[in-house]
């Protein structure tokens, strides 16, 4: 089969990983897989483009896309070119994974007389009003709509056209990639954390938004009754003196933080490697909240705050523990996992979890049973030349 993924950011962030690594799992079912992105130059030092990874990965990129994130005149040359590689190319479907890449493909196929199915994958992790175009889109040019939320299909899913299905596929990871039993760089010495130290992580942006004022107070009231309590932020922004670094010295615990910056590669593995267990409080703008994923991946317990789909991810006293979110609670979750035998129990459901849930192979052949049904049958894969 013959599928076109589009991507409208530019920027290696959000949603971009997951679609790719869907992408990239097709290709490998033997499916004949066109990416489209932004070829926009890379202006952001280390941080590279999604069609860069495209190209890594040995995907077709389909040339000569703009693909904004945000809707601008650019759109109509999208859609133009997505017309072309539909009409003369042999496009059997399209994979849609942002609003305007979405729209660009129901441009694109408004005026074919026989039009490809366009899937879209809705990566929302709560429900939100939708806006005109979320209507438009979902209410006529959807084939197929794949949520990451139960909470946001049962909110979402009067919005389809009545010929239109609607599923709920778990996210994925590179389970061979955040694997616990790698052989990875040992983070623990790199950042003076010592054999005896409790350690709990979280990954973010360092933003206003992301609660670090409750991450400081939990880590506080932690590291009273643990000495050897250690907390370690992995992120970065403009904003770290006046949300971490200043308040730690404040509150006296600044020689408790740690704070590497963004990593990348096998450091990032290699630092989730070092946790004893993941905090996880705002979702970014990947609302399938995919760190929580890698760090189960990893054998790591998580403490959420109950946002978003993190209580659909995260069970409660099983896989982890999901909380309000205040500083008071966050602090007793910390607390309440420095307990070996408790955290280990959870440690080892959540890495079970990981590799029945969230494999790629496994949300790749889910989605190719949703293509057949729109294809009318099963489909036949066929092998890229």
């Amino acid at each position: 089969m013959k599928i076109l993924h589009l991507f409208s950011n530019h920027k290696w962030t959000g949603p971009a990983e997951p679609a790719v690594n869907l992408a990239d799992e097709l290709r490998k079912r033997g499916h004949q897989v066109l990416f489209g992105a932004s070829q926009a130059a890379s202006q952001q030092g280390d941080i590279r483009r999604v069609h860069q990874h495209v190209v890594d990965r040995g995907l077709q990129l389909l040339p000569g896309l703009r693909l904004a994130k945000h809707l601008n005149a650019g759109i109509l040359a999208d859609a133009a070119a997505i017309r072309s590689a539909v009409s003369e190319g042999g496009i059997e479907l399209i994979h849609t994974h942002m609003r305007n890449d979405h729209f660009a493909a129901a441009l694109a196929v408004r005026k074919l007389e026989t039009p490809p199915p366009i899937v879209r994958t809705i990566y929302d992790g709560s429900p939100h009003r939708p806006t005109l175009r979320d209507r438009y889109l979902l209410g006529r040019h959807t084939d197929l709509a794949i949520f990451c939320s139960q909470a946001v299909l049962s909110a979402w899913e009067r919005l389809l056209a009545e010929h239109a299905s609607a599923h709920v596929v778990d996210g994925a990871v590179d389970l061979a990639r955040f694997d616990p039993k790698r052989t990875l760089p040992d983070m623990r010495t790199r950042l003076d954390l010592r054999a005896g130290d409790y350690v709990v992580g979280i990954v973010a942006r360092i933003q206003p938004h992301r609660r670090f004022d409750r991450l400081l107070q939990a880590a506080a009231a932690a590291a009273r009754q643990i000495p050897q309590f250690r907390l370690v932020i992995i992120g970065r922004g403009p904003d770290q003196a006046r949300l971490i670094d200043q308040p730690a010295r404040e509150m006296g615990i600044a020689d408790v933080i740690r704070c590497p910056g963004y990593l990348m590669g096998d450091e990032y593995v290699g630092l989730l490697k070092a946790l004893d267990v993941k905090a996880f409080l705002v979702p970014g703008s990947d609302g399938s909240c995919r760190a929580v994923r890698e760090a189960m991946a990893m054998g790591l317990p998580v403490v959420a705050a109950d946002r978003g789909m993190l209580r659909e991810i995260v069970e409660h006293e099983k896989t982890g523990l999901v909380v309000r979110g205040s500083g008071e609670e966050l602090g007793r979750a910390f607390i309440a996992l420095h307990d070996d035998a408790r955290r280990q129990r959870m440690a080892a459901a959540a890495l079970e979890k990981a590799r029945r849930s969230f494999n790629l192979a496994t949300q790749a052949a889910a989605v190719e049973a949703f293509y057949g049904r729109l294809k009318g049958g099963p489909i036949q894969p066929e092998q890229q030349p």
